[in-house]
């Protein structure tokens, strides 16, 4: 059973096109897509890592960014990626929580989608608000 959520408006934007592989800059690392080698399951678990600025990893389950995102997980961080062929990009980075201080609703994955998000990571594992904001935090390759 899913439940219907209502979250407040947020206005994103599309950040500055970068290229796909960057550089350390100012002494941190760039963030980093990570294929994850599964045990059992092979193309069955979709599953990735990003690796943050700060070196830290974050596992990550991959749905396409056209299926909307029905189920009402509020505890995640939600990563909108784009894709030149294996290559893969953030596009946005958001807390899925109504009570985050950015908001969200709907409107964000037609927004992500126009800057060329075709891929939705979600992180399940940060367990408060704080944690989530300081993932999202890390993994925004721009800021």
């Amino acid at each position: 059973m899913s439940a219907v959520v209502q979250f407040p408006m947020h206005m994103a934007r599309c950040p500055v096109a970068r290229p796909l592989a960057r550089p350390l800059v100012a002494g941190r690392r760039a963030v980093q897509d990570e294929a994850l080698h599964v045990a059992s399951g092979g193309d069955l678990l979709p599953l990735r890592a990003w690796r943050g600025r700060s070196g830290r990893r974050y596992v990550v389950s991959v749905y396409p960014m056209t299926a909307m995102w029905q189920e009402a997980h509020l505890d995640a961080v939600l990563i909108a990626v784009a894709r030149d062929g294996e290559a893969r990009r953030i596009v946005g980075v958001r807390d899925s929580s109504p009570l985050s201080p950015e908001g969200f609703d709907g409107a964000w994955f037609g927004q992500m989608r126009a800057c060329g998000a075709v891929e939705l990571h979600v992180h399940l594992l940060a367990t408060s608000a704080g944690e989530r904001a300081a993932v999202a935090r890390d993994l925004r390759p721009f800021q």
